[in-house]
């Protein structure tokens, strides 16, 4: 399987997700998630993924810098359009190339910028643990609405771990 394969499973099983709930469900306000929504976390899921996707004329990326839609947080339909184009982007890119990764960690008035070589592969592999780490958030979102909606056993969790419980089955 392919690191392009993977991405696209995984932005499918988001979709389907996002398929599944309502406007209401997306935006709702969530003690478990600290205040958050689901919608916030599958926004900020996306917006990395199309910040990646932009850098490939540029070759420069950073993830501080991605522009940010609170329409994706409230929608459903958005949601389910954006990952479409995602879909679409992640179809044309297929080959890997070098990247420039920048990010400021700094949280005050001083920058404390770093920037280190990358590659639009390895920053794929990076949105997919990313992906899988806010889904396990989600999913503990998913669990605390009133209504229920349908979410596999393995959703949020990582390929290294159901490969692990597999084991500890046998």
């Amino acid at each position: 399987m392919t690191i392009t394969t993977i991405t696209i499973n995984h932005l499918n099983q988001l979709k389907k997700l996002v398929e599944n709930l309502t406007d209401n469900q997306l935006s709702e306000t969530l003690t478990v998630l600290n205040n958050a929504t689901i919608g916030g976390h599958v926004r900020h899921i996306l917006e990395f993924y199309m910040c990646l996707f932009e850098c490939a004329n540029s070759k420069h990326l950073n993830y501080d810098n991605r522009k940010r839609d609170g329409k994706i947080e409230i929608s459903t339909e958005k949601c389910a359009l954006t990952i479409e184009n995602l879909l679409n982007q992640m179809k044309k890119h297929q080959k890997d190339f070098e990247i420039k990764l920048s990010a400021d960690y700094g949280t005050g008035q001083v920058s404390k910028a770093v920037s280190v070589q990358s590659t639009f592969f390895r920053e794929l592999l990076y949105n997919i643990e990313h992906l899988v780490h806010h889904l396990a958030i989600i999913k503990i979102g998913i669990q605390s609405l009133e209504s229920k909606v349908e979410i596999s056993d393995d959703f949020g969790i990582a390929a290294s771990t159901i490969r692990n419980r597999k084991l500890c089955v046998q």
